[in-house]
């Protein structure tokens, strides 16, 4: 769901609809609330926790979308909330898994990038990254 190439990461299907339903249930209810029981302070506390409730999840759900990474014409892309970085898969120096995030160096030891190690489909980017010989810490 919501791939950027043809080797990509992606968003899962069951956290981005569960995020979504869990920001819009949290409106929806937080709007009736207010309109059936304006006055009522239970009513008014429900309506603050619901509210705290959609905002949280409205920047999980942010970053769900924002969280990807991509090779393309031998580049890789990455991007997290909005951090956006590029790197051509030769100039890699190499990667390096820590805390269940691949750290990308550039020739010179930079981190260029990360990328989650838990997302859909980071399998075809390693992959591709290992055929053009990245070497992997």
């Amino acid at each position: 769901m919501f791939r950027h190439g043809k080797i990509s990461t992606e968003v899962g299907k069951g956290p981005f609809i569960f995020t979504l339903l869990s920001f819009l249930c949290c409106l929806v209810t937080t709007v009736l609330l207010m309109a059936l029981f304006g006055r009522n302070m239970l009513a008014i506390f429900a309506a603050m926790m619901l509210m705290i409730v959609a905002i949280a999840s409205f920047f999980v759900l942010f970053g769900l979308l924002t969280d990807y990474a991509y090779v393309e014409d031998g580049v890789l892309y990455m991007s997290y909330l909005f951090k956006k970085s590029s790197i051509s898969l030769k100039d890699i120096k190499k990667m390096e898994l820590k805390d269940d995030v691949y750290h990308v160096f550039d020739r010179r030891g930079n981190e260029a990038g990360t990328i989650n190690s838990l997302s859909l489909g980071i399998d075809d980017i390693l992959h591709e990254l290992d055929i053009n010989g990245v070497p992997f810490v």
